[in-house]
């Protein structure tokens, strides 16, 4: 009786050891832009603050 073969579609190992998946590089992306977005709405707080 011969063995099946499964042959997934995506690929499981990553070619670095300790590199970054795609799920992650993109969570570091988005987390760099909420830090951006959240910096840029204290600064508008604050100059608003300063103009009153």
């Amino acid at each position: 009786m011969k063995t099946a073969i499964c042959k997934s579609n995506y690929r499981t190992a990553v070619p670095y050891p300790n590199a970054a998946t795609r799920r992650e590089v993109l969570h570091k992306v988005l987390d760099t832009l909420l830090v951006a977005v959240s910096g840029m709405g204290i600064g508008a707080m604050l100059l608003l603050l300063m103009v009153l």
